[in-house]
């Protein structure tokens, strides 16, 4: 059984080609522009979506089959055809020329796997079943979504904006513990949650102030 080992990548100004251009295809290459990597599509088809976001110039897409010689100069490649031939062949050139491959639906033929992802503001919770059950995976994904609301971005953003003051201020690694553990009390979250933003700054404010 493969072990994988969990990581995030940056992935800004990087060449990521996804060959296949169908829904799932769609929701890899947004998840993609999202972190900023230069993004090329190549697929006889397209959807809607996907012609959207190249004729705001977000990808390249290249209307035509895929060759191997595209994958020259690329960091991760993702293989979404419903041809298995076209995406084992994918597979084999991306692993010798180590290049970061994903095979949409075929764990056994990539050196990466894409967990289900949670997203609020700048926190990402990855969940994994390292292919054994994508459907457990998007079964915890949902409650996780339910559990974890708007509420952890805004405060996530706050703290964003105070933390380099905390740093300054306080000057042991205890003090500076007991600060932002405290920035995560349920009076706060309870405010954010009544879209009542500046109370909860003024709140942590007050708390750093009096913090020693």
């Amino acid at each position: 059984m493969v072990k994988y080992y969990p990581i995030n990548l940056v992935l800004k100004n990087k060449k990521c080609l996804l060959i296949g251009a169908g829904r799932v295809a769609e929701r890899k290459v947004r998840r993609l522009v999202e972190c900023g990597a230069q993004v090329s599509v190549i697929s006889p088809k397209i959807t809607s979506g996907l012609k959207a976001l190249a004729k705001k110039k977000k990808i390249i897409f290249k209307n035509r089959n895929f060759n191997l010689k595209d994958l020259h100069g690329m960091y991760l490649v993702i293989a979404a055809t419903t041809n298995r031939r076209v995406n084992a062949a994918i597979s084999f050139s991306c692993l010798k020329k180590g290049i970061l491959i994903n095979v949409v639906d075929s764990p056994g033929e990539c050196n990466f796997i894409l967990p289900s992802v949670v997203r609020r503001g700048p926190m990402t919770i990855s969940i994994s079943t390292e292919g054994i059950s994508p459907a457990m995976a998007k079964k915890i994904r949902q409650d996780l979504e339910r559990q974890f609301g708007f509420e952890y971005a805004k405060l996530l953003h706050i703290i964003k904006e105070i933390r380099p003051r905390a740093l300054k201020k306080l000057k042991s690694l205890q003090s500076k513990k007991a600060f932002f553990q405290k920035a995560l009390q349920p009076e706060i979250f309870g405010l954010i949650k009544k879209h009542k933003q500046k109370q909860a700054k003024r709140k942590l404010e007050r708390i750093l102030k009096d913090a020693t």
